[in-house]
């Protein structure tokens, strides 16, 4: 055991010598050569600085000058050797400067976001009031719907200063995911008036006031946030066209929005389901304008149905499947109708289903009993319905 405790003791020394020569103090000549350092990064000529830095280090090993090392290699795209020296300054002290400098070389380096998360955290525990990085953190959460962690790290930076937008937004998003709306809504209002015209900024604005049933001001700020992106951002068109489906005053905008929206995601399965069955609430709508004009109520409820067994070829839904058998009901095609339940009850019985299953089972049990007729009243305007081609 001796002689293990021996080098144990040996190698704690010279850890302890390391660490010491770390902070000896420049000589006069290293300062001189650091100064002069200093003065090429006044000049962003990061060549000579670099090579003046590591001039000084030969002769004195010391966190400053190991310091100014680091930034200069950061500087430079060098994000390796950056991370090496921070490695050493952070040894066996965590502080503010070397941390938001491996912090920072850690986005650059697109490093997993475990690590650059666990930086941040250091840094906000030193350093508070650091809004990029709060806002990092927050953001962070927010992408992994854990907004309860997002709103504890705002909440500690609004404990001093609630002011700052760029926090006050990731805060807004996270109650926006609590379903905690209307202060949500505050908070991106403010960032609004405070002269944010991002067109992400606007889509939370839209959707915001979408899921509080205000459908009309969601258009406002869903149709600025699409023109900000240049109609170029699926999300924020198919948000369009649904709370364009909610107004009479811009429902005729939908097949427009719609067609936009097909041609921005034809590779994706769930989006191309999701904007037939915006499609198909558009026709829904309509019906209600023609309860008195029977040839053009026919042809919604046909395009209607056109449009979710179009969804149906790109995603499985009991619920589109349930719809297409009640749509069948308006046009009382019982045969169909009764299909489509049949559909529906070969289901997996679940939460989620289950409700639709009962329905099914409980109308088919009637079907042949039932006969549903509409009486017609007083048409109404909009544009002209024709079919729809297969």
């Amino acid at each position: 055991m001796k002689p293990l405790m021996t080098i144990l003791l040996a190698l704690a020394l010279t850890a302890s010598a390391a660490a010491q020569t770390r902070f000896e103090p420049l000589t006069a000549e290293a300062a001189a050569i650091v100064a002069r350092g200093d003065s090429c990064q006044l000049m962003n000529d990061t060549h000579n600085s670099l090579l003046f830095y590591e001039q000084a280090r030969r002769l004195v090993f010391n966190d400053t000058v190991l310091y100014k090392l680091a930034q200069t290699n950061f500087r430079r795209g060098m994000y390796n050797q950056c991370l090496a020296l921070t490695d050493t300054l952070l040894a066996d002290t965590l502080t503010y400067q070397p941390l938001k400098l491996r912090y920072n070389s850690l986005q650059k380096m697109g490093a997993d976001d475990t690590l650059r998360i666990e930086c941040a955290r250091q840094i906000v525990g030193i350093n508070p009031l650091d809004a990029a990085v709060v806002t990092d953190i927050a953001t962070y959460f927010n992408g992994k719907q854990q907004a309860d962690s997002a709103i504890a790290y705002c909440n500690l930076y609004r404990a001093i200063d609630s002011t700052n937008q760029l926090v006050n937004k990731q805060l807004g998003r996270a109650l926006f995911i609590k379903k905690d709306y209307y202060p949500a809504l505050d908070l991106f209002l403010d960032a609004f008036r405070n002269g944010d015209a991002n067109p992400a900024l606007l889509f939370y604005i839209g959707r915001t006031y979408e899921c509080c049933s205000i459908p009309e001001r969601a258009h406002d700020y869903l149709l600025m946030a699409a023109e900000g992106s240049y109609f170029a951002n699926l999300a924020i068109v198919k948000a369009l066209a649904r709370v364009s489906n909610s107004s009479v005053k811009y429902r005729d905008e939908v097949l427009d929005y719609t067609q936009t929206a097909f041609e921005l995601c034809q590779a994706d399965s769930a989006s191309m389901a999701e904007i037939y069955r915006i499609r198909a609430r558009f026709y829904s709508g309509y019906r209600y304008d023609y309860r008195e004009d029977s040839v053009k109520l026919t042809l919604c409820l046909k395009n209607r149905i056109k449009m979710l067994k179009k969804s149906l070829e790109y995603e499985p839904s009991i619920e589109v499947e349930h719809d297409i058998a009640t749509t069948y009901n308006s046009l009382h095609d019982l045969e169909q109708e009764k299909l489509w339940l049949q559909k529906a009850t070969a289901w997996p019985r679940n939460k989620t289903t289950s409700e639709y299953i009962r329905y099914a089972e409980w109308r088919l049990k009637r079907i042949e009993e039932e006969m549903f007729f509409k009486d017609g009243k007083k048409p109404g305007g909009g544009i002209e319905i024709v079919e729809v081609e297969d």
